[in-house]
């Protein structure tokens, strides 16, 4: 991932939800991030992500620090992999951020009529 798209998921992502001071860690959390794809309705749910990561590699020693490698939305879902290994805390942040994306996603649905299985009525031009 090259430097454009860094500064990409910085400013058009998470500058409008973090403080100024998460500008540096955020552009290298997400340095290795070959796909970052999810909608803007999940911008506040990446930003808690962001924010938790930056907060755990605060913690962990120089070479146990995470790096997120891909954001996409898989089968209408937010799906988030990192690299360094399993970490209990980062995947209870995920499975937290999926369960608050899938309330976004309902609330999208039903507001758009997006996404899932839906029954659709449809009309015979016959019919109006």
């Amino acid at each position: 991932m090259n430097k454009t798209r860094h500064d990409y998921i910085w400013n058009k992502k998470m500058k409008k939800h973090l403080e100024q001071d998460y500008e540096l860690e955020c552009i290298s959390l997400y340095r290795n991030c070959y796909d970052y794809s999810p909608e803007e309705h999940y911008d506040k749910i990446m930003a808690f992500v962001t924010k938790a990561f930056i907060d755990r590699n605060r913690q962990l020693g120089i070479g146990e620090r995470r790096h997120i490698v891909q954001v996409k939305m898989k089968f209408g879902f937010l799906t988030i992999y990192y690299d360094g290994g399993r970490d209990p805390y980062l995947d209870e942040i995920i499975n937290t951020a999926t369960k608050m994306a899938q309330q976004t996603k309902n609330k999208i649905d039903e507001q758009y009529g997006r996404g899932g299985w839906r029954h659709r009525t449809i009309l015979s031009p016959n019919k109006s």
